[in-house]
């Protein structure tokens, strides 16, 4: 599921960068290209593509822009959270694409 979920996002969302783990299942996810604050980063994940994710502001400094994507599960469920996560971005003023 890395290389999979590396792939998709540079398909599909490249202005987010999944960081590939070096022995886990949980992959963090760049999104300070996409021009949120921690509001509505955490919106567009809960809100608008009904993921529960955590945010990398609750690990502490440093984490501002990221959040932390479980893919330890079915390559279909995950894809199907990815596509929603792609809806979600894609609904997102210009300004974050």
């Amino acid at each position: 599921n890395v290389v999979r979920t590396e792939e998709w996002f540079r398909e599909h969302l490249p202005q987010i960068e999944p960081w590939r783990p070096e022995a886990s299942f949980l992959i963090w996810l760049d999104c300070r290209k996409l021009g949120l604050d921690h509001g509505e980063l955490v919106s567009l994940f809960t809100d608008k593509a009904r993921l529960a994710l955590n945010d990398g502001e609750m690990f502490g400094p440093g984490g501002e822009g990221f959040m932390r994507l479980n893919i330890g599960e079915p390559w279909k469920m995950l894809h199907e959270a990815l596509t929603r996560l792609e809806s979600a971005v894609r609904g997102l003023p210009s300004k974050a694409l």
